[in-house]
C-alpha cells in the first residue's frame, strides 16, 4: 500500500494528460511536489481520437514523475465522463428482527445490487442517495442504528471495462503495482462544493477543450450526468476558419478576448516574430456563437436529467474550456434562466477552473486511501 504522504493521480483532460505528485499533510491538504503534461488528441464521442497514444503518453508521464520523485507503486487515474454511465438502483431489506446495522450489512448490500455485473462497465464508484429505516425516517448514514428494514437507494457509477482494463494492464506491464479509478468530473464537484452546499443538490457543467460534462450531484453522490463533444476548442477553430489564419493563432488569440469590448478595434498578437491583426467584432462574434451553442447543450442535457431539478437551482461551472475569455460567465447568464457561477479550486497557484478536476481526483485519491485503511481495520476487528 502506497503511503499517504505519496500521492500520484492521472488528470486525462480532452487535450492534455497530465500527472501530479502530491505530498499529504492533513485529512483534506496536500502539497503538489511535481507535475508533468503532455498535450495529445484527445476524445470525442465516447473514442479515443488516436488510442495509440494513451498507454505511452502516461507511462511518459510516470517515467518523468519517476525520475524526480522515485519508484511510484500506486496510481490514480481519472476517467472522463465519456467512459463512464451512472446508475440509481432501489432496494429493501427485511430483518427477521431489530438489528444494529454495520458497515458490513451496507458493503454487502452495495454489492448485492452491483448493476454493472456481466456488462461491459465495472463500478467505480457507489455512494447512497438515501437509507430510510422502519419508520420511515431518512437517514444519512445507517451503520449503529437499530431497524428491522431498510430501505435504501444507491448511486452506482460504472467505467468502461475495455478503458480500464487497457490502462491498467499497460501500467502493471511498466511496473505499476495499483491502479485505481475515479470519474473525474464527479471528484471535482465533490471537492468544489462541501457535503452541505450538495446537500439540496448541485449542477456542474465542466466545459473542457473538446467536451463538456454536465452531472447532477446530491449528496455524495452522482444523480445523474451527460456529456456531449463540443467546448472551448469550437473557438480557434471557428477563428481559423472564418478569419483564415492558422490555428495555433487562433488558439493563441483566446487569451485575449474580451466579450466586454465594443465591436471596433483589433486583437494583436504576436506570434513567431510576426504581428497578427484580427477584427474584435468578427472574433468576439464568433466566441458568443460557440458559448452560445454550449450552452444550448448544457439546457438540454438539463432538461433529460432523470431527476427534477428545481427551476431556480443555480448552474455552476468550472474546467478550462472558456475560462481564459474575459466576461464569458455574463454573457452566459443571459442564455440561462438560472444564477450562473464560475466555481474553481481554493488551492494556492491552482485556483483556476482548469485544475478543478486534478484537485478533485487528488482530494479523492485521499479519502480512498483512508478508506482502504479503516477497511482493514473493519475486517479485523469485524465492524
Amino acid at each position: 500500500m502506497s503511503k499517504l504522504s505519496d500521492m500520484v493521480v492521472i488528470d486525462i483532460g480532452s487535450k492534455n494528460i497530465s500527472a501530479y505528485n502530491a505530498e499529504f499533510l492533513s485529512d483534506e491538504n496536500f502539497s503538489i511536489k511535481n507535475s508533468y503534461s503532455i498535450e495529445y488528441s484527445g476524445y470525442m464521442d465516447g473514442s479515443w481520437i488516436v488510442p495509440e497514444e494513451i498507454i505511452p503518453s502516461i507511462v511518459k508521464l510516470i517515467d518523468r514523475m519517476e525520475r524526480a520523485s522515485g519508484r511510484i507503486k500506486r496510481v490514480y487515474i481519472g476517467i472522463p465522463t465519456q467512459f463512464v454511465v451512472v446508475r440509481s438502483v432501489a432496494d429493501h431489506l427485511y430483518f427477521q428482527k431489530r438489528k444494529r446495522l454495520t458497515s458490513s450489512d451496507i458493503d454487502d448490500l452495495i454489492d448485492a445490487k452491483d448493476p454493472y455485473r456481466n456488462t461491459p462497465y465495472k463500478r467505480i464508484h457507489a455512494e447512497p442517495v438515501f437509507y430510510m429505516n422502519d419508520r420511515g425516517e431518512r437517514l444519512y448514514s445507517p451503520i449503529g442504528k437499530e431497524t428491522s428494514s431498510l430501505t435504501a437507494q444507491i448511486s452506482y457509477v460504472g467505467a468502461r471495462r475495455d478503458v480500464i482494463s487497457d490502462i491498467r494492464d499497460g501500467l502493471i506491464r511498466h511496473g505499476v503495482k495499483s491502479v485505481d479509478f475515479i470519474q473525474s468530473e464527479y471528484a471535482a464537484a465533490l471537492a468544489l462544493f462541501s457535503k452541505e452546499e450538495r446537500k439540496n443538490g448541485i449542477i456542474l457543467a465542466d466545459i473542457g477543450y473538446l467536451s463538456t460534462s454536465v452531472l447532477y450531484v446530491g449528496g455524495d453522490a452522482l444523480l445523474d450526468l451527460k456529456d456531449f463533444s463540443l467546448g472551448g476548442s469550437m473557438i480557434p477553430l471557428g477563428i481559423s476558419t472564418t478569419l483564415n489564419v492558422p490555428f495555433p493563432i487562433a488558439s493563441a488569440i483566446m487569451g485575449k478576448i474580451n466579450l466586454g469590448y465594443k465591436d471596433e478595434g483589433e486583437y494583436s498578437l504576436k506570434y513567431d516574430a510576426n504581428t497578427y491583426t484580427l477584427p474584435i467584432a468578427q472574433v468576439n462574434t464568433i466566441t458568443k456563437e460557440s458559448i452560445a451553442c454550449v450552452v444550448k447543450y448544457i439546457k438540454k442535457a438539463i432538461e433529460a436529467f432523470r431527476y427534477e431539478v428545481a427551476p431556480d437551482m443555480p448552474i455552476y461551472l468550472t474546467g478550462g474550456g472558456f475560462s481564459e475569455i474575459r466576461f464569458a460567465r455574463e454573457f452566459m447568464a443571459k442564455y440561462f434562466d438560472r444564477e450562473v457561477e464560475v466555481v474553481q479550486p481554493s488551492m494556492p497557484n491552482y485556483d483556476r477552473p482548469s485544475y478543478s478536476s486534478m484537485i478533485g481526483l487528488m482530494k479523492k485519491a485521499i479519502n480512498m486511501e483512508k478508506g482502504e485503511k479503516f477497511g482493514f481495520l473493519k475486517r479485523l476487528f469485524r465492524l
